[in-house]
């Protein structure tokens, strides 16, 4: 089993927060170059709702397919399977020290289901992807921080 795991703490209150982790125009701000989401469903989190992942620059080699496992505030899980299988949760809530802050949390579970990649993964892809995250979640606060003021 895989973990990758993230948490940033952001200059802006639930409200904005999840417009900013669900609006299309907002997402496309912070979510990392390296990956192509596709709605298959149109743009919803709803649960159940479809959705493709790509590599960017591998075209159709390294594809999931990901789908709303649960959605509640605060919550977006899902569940994908393809080149990995597990679970890639969003939960954000309310920094208790601060009310104008919300602490954002990424969290991945995963096994790589494709024969031979689990050789090269730990020296190759693993390391990118924790780069990634860090950079994501830095995006993720400016915008974060960008939306609250204009609220």
């Amino acid at each position: 089993m895989h973990i990758l795991e993230e948490f940033v703490v952001v200059d802006a209150p639930m409200t904005t927060a999840d417009a900013i982790m669900t609006e299309r125009e907002l997402m496309d701000r912070w979510v990392s170059p390296a990956v192509k989401f596709t709605p298959l469903d149109g743009w919803s989190f709803e649960q159940d709702a479809r959705w493709k992942l790509t590599l960017t620059g591998l075209g159709d080699l390294l594809v999931a397919h990901y789908i709303v496992h649960e959605r509640k505030p605060g919550l977006i899980l899902w569940a994908y399977n393809g080149f990995w299988e597990g679970f890639d949760a969003w939960h954000w809530f309310p920094n208790p020290d601060n009310a104008k802050q919300t602490i954002i949390q990424n969290r991945l579970e995963y096994e790589l289901r494709t024969p031979g990649l689990g050789a090269i993964w730990p020296l190759t892809v693993e390391p990118f992807m924790k780069w990634d995250a860090r950079e994501q979640m830095k995006r993720l606060k400016r915008v974060c921080a960008q939306e609250a003021v204009t609220v």
